[in-house]
Formats: structure tokens, sequence, C-alpha cells
């Protein structure tokens, strides 16, 4: 990006999978999943919000957030206050000025501003990132990924969501702009949804863990 006015994405960031032999625990282990994994969706009017949004919620995972936020009676964010300070903080969207979505880029920065360990997995196989996403929610932590959403007759999509659970069949994900928001693919509509023709991009990932 330049000054915020252009569609370009930086892929410097963007790694391999180096493959690690899972732990055993994980090998036996047919499901995945954090529960339970708290929500946020797009304040209303807003588009383009799926980038803030999966922000939110990996920030809140790790309870990291602001105290002036005002909270429900549960202790959660309230989700539009919420929501609009991560896109003031985080400045984003920010691709197209903002008319295109959140770039990975801005997603790290983010991340990392709140001192998390951020990285960003591209041009991975299918399979070699499930099986990241499923080391990492054996190890508590959510994923955040790219994932196409468009129907086979239309232009592509492209949404970030919030992985968090997997099993032997299906993956569970959180939306920003859907209702309901938990969203169900199959292994293979997942594997599907998150190749693109765009092989820098594909298999887009980004995963945060607090050192």
């Amino acid at each position: 990006m330049n000054g915020n006015t252009r569609f370009e994405i930086d892929f410097s960031e963007a790694k391999p999978i180096v493959g690690t032999k899972a732990p055993r625990e994980l090998q036996a282990q047919a499901k995945f999943e954090l529960s339970p994994f708290y929500e946020f969706s797009a304040p209303e009017g807003i588009e383009r919000a799926s980038g803030p949004c999966a922000i939110g919620m990996v920030l809140h995972h790790h309870q990291i957030g602001w105290n002036h936020i005002p909270k429900d009676r549960h202790g959660h964010p309230q989700n539009d206050p919420y929501i609009l300070e991560i896109m003031r903080w985080a400045a984003c969207p920010d691709l197209l000025s903002g008319t295109m979505g959140t770039s990975p880029a801005q997603l790290l920065k983010a991340l990392r501003k709140a001192e998390l360990n951020a990285n960003w997995y591209a041009g991975n196989t299918a399979q070699t990132t499930l099986e990241l996403i499923q080391n990492e929610l054996f190890e508590g932590r959510p994923v955040i990924a790219l994932l196409n959403n468009a129907t086979e007759d239309e232009p592509l999509l492209l949404e970030w969501e919030v992985i968090f659970s997997v099993d032997e069949d299906t993956v569970m994900s959180k939306q920003a702009g859907a209702q309901p928001q938990n969203k169900r693919r199959t292994i293979a509509q997942f594997e599907k949804e998150l190749t693109l023709k765009l092989t820098q991009l594909s298999c887009s990932v980004i995963t945060a863990r607090k050192d």
C-alpha cells in the first residue's frame, strides 16, 4: 500500500509452514475446539469489517482490551464500541482506502501492537495449513483464515474468519457479518474455500500467541 490508496499486498511477511512432528496427544485427538469462544460482529452499517472483528476475537480470547470500552453484564466488551475502537486503533480496513477490506500485513501489525507473537502463513497446501490450525487449537489458540465465500458463479468474496473448532469431518469458524455467525464447513469445502488461484495469497492463515 502507498498512503492507503493502492490495492497492494505486501507478501514479505508470508511464511512457509515448516513441518514439525505433532505431539502424540495431538495425533490421537479427533476434535480440536475452543469452547466457549466469544464472537464479535460488524457494527450496523459498517462494511468490510471481517478484519477488525477477527482482531477483536483474538484479542478478547487472549484477554487483551481497553478499560474505557463499556462491558455487558458478563464482562465482555459491548460489540459496536469495541469493534469501532479496533478499527481506529488498528487503522483497518486499509486496502484501497478500506473499500477492499484488511490486508494480512495490517492484521499482523495490529496483533503485534497488542504484544502478541503473530505470524502469517501463505502459499502452503491446504492439508498442511489444516494441520497447522489443528496444532494451534490444540495449544488453545484460535486461527484467523482468509476464505472465499463466493458461489460458483460469483467473483471472489474474501473474508477473514476465526477458526475455533476442527474435527474429523468439519471446520467451524466465526464470521463477522453473517447470521448465525458460526459457519460449519466440511473439510473438503473448507480446503476449497481456503485455496485461491493467486498462489501467494492461497491458504492464508494468521496465528497469534502470548510469549
